[in-house]
Formats: C-alpha cells, sequence, structure tokens
C-alpha cells in the first residue's frame, strides 16, 4: 500500500484569495487609466507610465477573477481572509509602484514602493520635497491612491462580489476596522456598498466645499480625495499650509472629522434614531478631539509658540483635527511647538479615530473600552465580590471582547516599541526614531525630529524604509491581520 505523505502548510481557499487580490489588480488598473487620461491633457505628461501599466492591471485582475471562478469550491476559513487581504494590499502597493518608477518620480523600486504603500495604507509619508514640479497625473496618482486604501481598497472589491460569483464574508471580517466588523445589512456585499457610497458622497461634498472655499477645481479634486480618506497627501510641498486660507482650514477640519466617524453611524442616522451602538463612540471622539484643541490652544497660548489667541486656536484645533484623524495635513511646523504640545499631538495619534472610519490609530472604541476596564479594576479592588458588566450606552460588551480589546492594546504597543527599536538600528535619532515608528503604526506618517511637518522621509536608510513599509501595513490591517501570518499555528496543516 502507497504511503500518504502528510500535506505540509494550511489548506488555502486559492478562489477566494485570487479573485480578491484579481479584484484589488484590476481596481487599481482603472484608477491608473483615470491617471492615464489625466497625462493625456494635463501637465507634464507621462501617459505611457500610467497607460500600460494600467491596461496590463485592468486585463491581469480580469484574467485573475476569470481563472478564479473555475477554481474548485474550498471550505472558508479565518486563515483565508488573512492570507487574502494581507495580499491584495501587498499587491495595490506593489502595482502602484510601477508608474512612479516609469514616470522617474522614484528612481529605485523600493522608493517607489515606499511612496505607494503610504498612499495606499493613507499614510502621510512622502520622499517628494517638491510636488509641484511632479506632472499631473503622478500629483492625481498620490490621491487616487490615498483614496482607494481610505476606505479599504478591499471594501470596494468587496461590494462587486457578487459579480464575482465568490463569497467574501471572511474578507470583509478581516478587513474592517475596529473590535468588531460592523454589519448594517444581511448581506456583506450590500454592506460595503453602503459603505462606499457613504465615502464616496463624503468625497464628493468635501470637492465642492474645497471649490467654493477658494481652492482651484484641480486642487479640490485632489484634497477632497485624500482629505475624507484622512490621507493627507497634497498638490502643494507646503500641505494646506501654503494656502495660508482659513475657510480652506475650516473645510478641511470639517471632512477630516467627517473621515474619522464610523460609517455606520451615518447610515443609522440616515435611517432612524436609533443610533446608539456607534453614538457612545462618536461622543467620545469628539469630546477628545475638543480636549486635545483647548490643551493645544492653552499651550500655544501660555508659551506664545504662534502668536495671539485666535492663532493659537486656529494651529490648535486644526494640528488636533490633523492628527487624530490621522490625516497628516499641515498647517504650522508643530515640531517648534513646546514639548507638552508635541507630546499630546503623539497621545492624539494612538487615540486615532473611530472604529470602522478611514482614521488611523487604536480607535476611540477600544480607548474607551480601556477606560472603563481600568475603572473596573479599581473598583474591584473596593467590592472584590461585585457584578461589573462592561458597556457603553446602549451596548452591552462581552468578556471577549474585552480580552481581544486588552490582548490588542499590549501587542499595539508591542510592535510600535518594536518598529522604534528598528528604526534606531536603521539610524535614526532617538525623537525621530521613536515619533516614526508611532506616526507610522498609527497611520499618520508625520512625525517630529528629522521627519517633521516641514522634513520628509528621503534621509532614512533604506533598511528604515523597509522597515517602515512593513509598519505601514500592519498599522493599516490593524497588526492582527499581518502578524497572525507568522505565527507557527496558521501554517499547520488544516484538520478540517
Amino acid at each position: 500500500m502507497r504511503r500518504r505523505l502528510p500535506r505540509i502548510g494550511p489548506r488555502l481557499n486559492w478562489a477566494l484569495i485570487v479573485a480578491v487580490a484579481a479584484g484589488v489588480l484590476g481596481t487599481v488598473g482603472i484608477g491608473l487609466l483615470v491617471c492615464f487620461l489625466t497625462a493625456l491633457v494635463g501637465r507634464g505628461g507621462e501617459a505611457v507610465a500610467f497607460g500600460v501599466p494600467g491596461l496590463v492591471a485592468l486585463l491581469g485582475g480580469a484574467g485573475g477573477l476569470w481563472w478564479a471562478r473555475h477554481l474548485g469550491p474550498v471550505p472558508l476559513r479565518p486563515r483565508d481572509g488573512f492570507v487574502a487581504v494581507t495580499l491584495a494590499w501587498v499587491v495595490a502597493a506593489a502595482a502602484g509602484a510601477v508608474p512612479l518608477l516609469l514616470a522617474e518620480t522614484h528612481g529605485r523600486p523600493l522608493d517607489a514602493l515606499f511612496e505607494s504603500m503610504a498612499g495606499f495604507t493613507t499614510n502621510g509619508a512622502t520622499l517628494l520635497s517638491d510636488v509641484e514640479s511632479e506632472p499631473d497625473a503622478v500629483v492625481l496618482w498620490r490621491s487616487v491612491m490615498q483614496w482607494l486604501g481610505g476606505v479599504g481598497i478591499v471594501v470596494l472589491v468587496v461590494a462587486i462580489a457578487p459579480a464575482t460569483g465568490l463569497a467574501t464574508q471572511r474578507v470583509f471580517h478581516a478587513e474592517t476596522t475596529g473590535i468588531t466588523a460592523e454589519r448594517l445589512t444581511p448581506r456583506i456585499a450590500e454592506t460595503a456598498k453602503i459603505i462606499s457610497a457613504i465615502y464616496t458622497a463624503l468625497t464628493a461634498l468635501a470637492v465642492v466645499a474645497f471649490w467654493l472655499a477658494g481652492m482651484t477645481l484641480w486642487d479640490a479634486l485632489n484634497h477632497g480625495l485624500t482629505t475624507v480618506a484622512t490621507g493627507g497627501f497634497s498638490t502643494r510641498s507646503g500641505s494646506l499650509g501654503a494656502f495660508d486660507s482659513l475657510p480652506i482650514e475650516l473645510v478641511a477640519i470639517v471632512f477630516m472629522i467627517a473621515g474619522g466617524v464610523n460609517f455606520a453611524f451615518y447610515w443609522r442616522a440616515m435611517r432612524g434614531p436609533r443610533i446608539w451602538p456607534q453614538a457612545a463612540e462618536v461622543r467620545a471622539y469628539l469630546v477628545i478631539l475638543a480636549g486635545g484643541t483647548v490643551f493645544l490652544t492653552a499651550s500655544l497660548l501660555i508659551a506664545d509658540d504662534v502668536g495671539g489667541f485666535w492663532e493659537s486656536l486656529r494651529a490648535g484645533a486644526f494640528s488636533a483635527t490633523s492628527i487624530i484623524t490621522s490625516t497628516g495635513f499641515i498647517t504650522d511646523d508643530f515640531d517648534r511647538f513646546n514639548d507638552f504640545a508635541r507630546v499630546s499631538l503623539l497621545l492624539l495619534m494612538f487615540v486615532g479615530g473611530c472604529a470602522g472610519s478611514t482614521a488611523g490609530g487604536m480607535k476611540v472604541i477600544r480607548v474607551l473600552l480601556l477606560a472603563k476596564t481600568a475603572v473596573h479594576e479599581v473598583q474591584r479592588q473596593l467590592r472584590p465580590t461585585a457584578v461589573q458588566v462592561l458597556r457603553t450606552r446602549g451596548r452591552v460588551y462581552s468578556e471577549e471582547v474585552r480580552r481581544g480589546v486588552l490582548g490588542f492594546f499590549f501587542i499595539y504597543v508591542t510592535v510600535t516599541m518594536i518598529g522604534a527599536l528598528a528604526l534606531l538600528a536603521a539610524g535614526l535619532d532617538l525623537v525621530s526614531g521613536i515619533s516614526g515608528a508611532i506616526a507610522t503604526v498609527n497611520v499618520v506618517g508625520l512625525a517630529i525630529g528629522q521627519l517633521g511637518p516641514t522634513e520628509n522621509y528621503a534621509l532614512v536608510s533604506d533598511g528604515g524604509r523597509a522597515i517602515l513599509c512593513v509598519l505601514m501595513l500592519v498599522g493599516r490591517l490593524e497588526v492582527f491581520t499581518v502578524l497572525v501570518l507568522f505565527t507557527p499555528a496558521f501554517w499547520r496543516p488544516s484538520v478540517a
């Protein structure tokens, strides 16, 4: 009798994995072709740099979807979603780097990959020092990358999942941020469509608002794409500070805040008054933002960093909003603020926006539950036998959620610390290495020190750039989706 060799590695649903990666590649291809049309009529040309990769990506995505539909069915497991989502983001970043290389915006693959990864993960990090000199197609592509990555490029693919004939529930759960995946309708694809529609509507409103506030239509389009995506790429090297316009800054504040709100909140608000599951987090988000603005304004006023009261309020409100939403727009060089203000901004990076939003950070709901857990532990010292329930207004959370939040917090901080040590080993100084890791994992991009608001990441070594690319991906997918791939249990053969 012939012995059966043991199977090595997990049995994966390649139909799902290939379909998601192909769908993402096709979506990137559509974005590239839009930039190709811009290159034909815009400043700087570079049509070939976008047209050829765009066509290849679109055809490759279509071919991958066709091939995936003809694979045999395989049981759907969580590991399939983790592999599919991680691979999809890597594919998107790799495809997005190609036109940057062909247009000679970046001369090396690592540099182009860094810029592309920063775009799709909505990080504000960049290697460019003179954005104004780049072709229009390159400028638009940076904005399009952030817009696609803002809502989650995989969510866009899930929205069109019925066309692929494949189930994508695991992918949606692996992609969405927060402690639970918010399902607005019984069908995942319908939920993804709703999220995408809200995202698109907010973007359109932002474009119109920026235009009415005084931007040209070109600037309004690009900033509308990157503001709602809370990405931070701009058409100007000086970011929004180059416009020196209070109306433009107010529009940016409104839509940065809007991008940091749970998109499920908008849907439930439109459907009726039963919005309490998200209302507690949104309320805490606004309170933290207001508190951060007050403390920043007071510290800037006391230290006389930017001028009088109104100048301090303007700088404090914009900086607090830009950082807590992980957008990364700047109007002032906050690296020149006093130490209290700079540390406060680093703490706001950790908080981030709401779960289910385009913002980065740990998410407000986790911070809220961590605070409630800490209060419970203090009370437990006084009343050891008391039954304590973890709840926010309108919602009760299980013990499993409590353990998940505590575990996430530990791993999140640990990854940030390891990232900081790696950047220090790559040659950055203490302040830049630590703040750079915090900014990258929390998807802000802007740090302090050598990586401050008026600087870029060009001084980082090749090893440091590779580390930052990994940290961007880990931070955007909230750690677990990527790290689970490196656990021994993941690679054990399935017994099912």
